[in-house]
């Protein structure tokens, strides 16, 4: 054999080596873009409306979901939503925060959708306020929402404790930091409603709140268990921009 077909057979196969690398290469990067492409998105926003929503409309504002409860469960775990309320919202039920940071606000900056707490009994016999409860590193924020607390006048039995709070944290732990944020919120609370806006028996609290009204007369209901006047610095499982609790 010649060395020319020799140099030829040697070129022949380095093509041929060349376009099955190629080949191979293009297949692996159509894999890889198609696994990236799999990947559910971390951070979701849904727009919420309890009177016309559905829960298996995909949630935009022309299709809106039904409850926050769809929008957590459609968002990853260790994801972000943000829902737009388009209307008031009734929390008739403990809203499950588990391994996921809520933000829930109005859909028009600067109306303030209201956020009714109404109490509601369990199987057990228990009353209960409805709130939200965090697990695993939960979060929740609320913008430019008007939160409604109610009043326990004839309820029987009363609520009492964490169940009778907004934000809380499950009592085996579960998350070591619960933290609850307002940002140009309302609170408005009847002057018979005792309970807490944030409680954790098992969870260091990080509670802050920007640009937001409380009621009146309002010191000692904003962390379950801490009297009214009490100086945040003085106690050690919580961190707040209030200077009296």
């Amino acid at each position: 054999m010649s060395l020319e077909s020799q140099v030829a057979d040697l070129v022949t196969a380095s093509n041929a080596l060349i376009t099955t690398f190629n080949g191979k290469k293009n297949e692996i990067n159509a894999a890889v873009a198609a696994a990236i492409a799999a990947v559910p998105l971390n951070e979701k926003s849904f727009y919420i409306n309890s009177i016309t929503g559905d829960d298996k409309n995909p949630g935009t504002a022309e299709a809106p979901l039904k409850s926050l409860k769809q929008a957590l469960n459609n968002t990853p775990a260790g994801g972000f939503v943000i829902c737009y309320l388009q209307a008031d919202y009734v929390l008739d039920t403990q809203v499950a925060v588990n391994n996921r940071s809520l933000s829930v606000c109005s859909d028009v900056s600067g109306v303030k959708r209201k956020l009714r707490c109404v109490y509601y009994g369990t199987s057990d016999g228990s009353t209960w306020q409805g709130g939200f409860v965090a697990y695993n590193s939960g979060m929740i924020m609320l913008t430019d929402v008007q939160l409604n607390l109610p009043s326990p006048a004839g309820l029987s039995p009363a609520p009492s404790s964490s169940k009778n709070s907004v934000f809380m944290s499950n009592s085996t732990g579960g998350t070591p930091i619960l933290p609850v944020k307002l940002s140009a919120c309302e609170v408005l609370a009847p002057s018979d409603w005792v309970g807490s806006l944030v409680a954790a028996s098992a969870s260091a609290i990080v509670f802050e709140a920007s640009n937001t009204m409380f009621p009146a007369n309002f010191g000692g209901r904003y962390i379950g268990g801490i009297a009214s006047g009490a100086n945040p610095a003085s106690l050690s499982n919580v961190l707040t921009n209030l200077g009296s609790l």
